[in-house]
């Protein structure tokens, strides 16, 4: 049986992996790279289910991404910040739409859509 191993890290150093990895993830998508960007997606999400877990929420760490200069970086993070932050959340989505920040306002789109009005597959 495999143990899941806790991440010990402090806070910072986890923001700091997650704006590594989504450097990562923006590489990925300007070069059309499926693998990288799926395998970097999901650190991403163990990262964050990390942070939500620990006391307090540390999920609220992520709004001093907000204003990161890579838009991957502030939609991943207004993405899994938004249950603690929604009205900011949504604004930084908007605001990478605005931008037309290419290729991240194509995804910011659906993100945005999931936000205001969760998910609508299979619903009529």
């Amino acid at each position: 049986m495999m143990t899941r191993r806790k991440n010990n890290a402090p806070v910072d150093e986890m923001l700091q992996r997650f704006i590594e990895l989504n450097l990562t993830q923006n590489e990925a998508l300007l070069y059309l790279e499926t693998g990288p960007y799926n395998r970097a997606y999901m650190k991403i999400k163990k990262l964050v289910e990390e942070l939500e877990a620990r006391p307090g929420d540390q999920r609220q760490a992520l709004i001093e991404l907000f204003d990161h200069d890579n838009p991957q970086v502030r939609l991943n993070a207004a993405k899994h910040a938004h249950p603690l932050y929604p009205d900011k959340a949504i604004q930084i989505v908007q605001s990478i739409i605005d931008a037309r920040a290419l290729p991240q306002e194509v995804y910011a789109k659906d993100v945005l859509s999931f936000l205001m009005y969760g998910p609508r597959f299979g619903r009529r």
